[in-house]
C-alpha cells in the first residue's frame, strides 16, 4: 500500500534519508554479494512492512520511495 497522496516535508526527507543510509548499512552488513537491485528490493519491502505496520509517518515512507527512486533508478 504506496501512500502517494502524502507530501514529504524537509524533516520527512531527512528522516528518509536516514532510513535508507540504515538499510543500506544493514544489507551491507548481511550480505556479501551486495549490488543495487538487492538494495531495491530491500528498501521497497522495508517500505510495504513501514506502510503496513505504521512504524514510520506516512510522509516519511514516501519520501523514502522518492529518494529510492532517485537514487536507485
Amino acid at each position: 500500500m504506496h501512500n502517494a497522496a502524502a507530501t514529504p516535508t524537509s524533516t520527512n526527507r531527512i528522516e528518509a534519508i536516514e532510513l535508507f543510509i540504515q538499510h543500506l548499512v544493514l544489507v551491507i552488513e548481511c550480505h556479501h554479494s551486495f549490488n543495487a537491485e538487492a538494495l531495491d528490493r530491500w528498501v521497497g519491502l522495508c517500505c510495504d512492512r513501514m506502510d503496513t505496520t505504521g512504524s514510520s509517518a506516512p510522509a516519511t515512507v514516501a519520501a523514502l520511495r522518492q529518494l529510492q527512486r532517485k537514487v536507485l533508478s
